[in-house]
């Protein structure tokens, strides 16, 4: 049922810290065995706790993968609500911009891909879940605060709709990369084109800066 609560909130210090090993020990689990090898023994030998310690915190797989979902959900508001003076992202400049931005985009999906895809692949699967919903609802305000950021620089943009291309090109961007490094598919692509991380950081800059209509200098 998606509104029945996924596991006991913890109130004790302990407890939370418990928790959190837990949490931890999914997270390496999933990106190890993916979904359907993330099974709550696995975890618990991860956590170095006993089984016994999983099934009282989480009543089946699902209420684990639902706590896993809240947290990053926890990570995405705490960047929803981290304020940014726009008179400071100013003069960093659309290509410096562009090129951080992609760069981090880079970093952040090298992390733990598998995880990554793992939690995608769930949420294709779960779309009516609520902590689904929930965290893609925040994904998408997350989304447009990063258009907003783009569009700092609205006046150097010369496509006609400077908004729906930046959009586009933001999409655009993390497909390319979600199909590449979470979905592992550079040694299938590499063979006829130039797709290393290095080559990513240099061209897909350019790319997102000539659809804008922006030379890359």
């Amino acid at each position: 049922m998606p509104n029945r609560p996924t596991h006991r909130p913890p109130q004790q210090a302990r407890s939370r810290e418990t928790l959190r090993r837990l949490l931890d020990a999914a997270e390496i689990v999933l990106e190890k065995h993916g979904f359907e090898g993330a099974t709550l023994v696995r975890v618990a030998r991860e956590a170095r706790l006993s089984p016994a310690s999983v099934y009282r915190r989480f009543r089946d797989k699902e209420a684990l993968i639902a706590a896993v979902f809240e947290r990053f959900g926890q990570i995405n508001r705490e960047e929803l609500e981290r304020n940014v003076d726009l008179n400071q992202i100013r003069p960093i400049g659309i290509r410096s911009f562009t090129h951080n931005w992609v760069s981090s985009m880079i970093a952040g999906f090298r992390v733990r891909p598998k995880l990554v895809r793992a939690s995608m692949l769930y949420a294709q699967s779960h779309p009516n879940m609520t902590f689904v919903k929930r965290k893609a609802e925040i994904e998408s305000k997350l989304f447009d605060k990063m258009v907003g950021l783009f569009l700092v620089w609205r006046d150097e943009i010369k496509h006609p709709d400077p908004q729906q291309a930046v959009r586009f090109a933001i999409v655009k961007t993390a497909l390319m990369l979600t199909e590449l490094i979470i979905f592992d598919r550079q040694t299938m692509f590499e063979r006829i084109a130039l797709v290393s991380d290095e080559h990513l950081r240099q061209e897909l800059p350019r790319a997102f800066l000539r659809y804008l209509g922006i030379e890359d200098e």
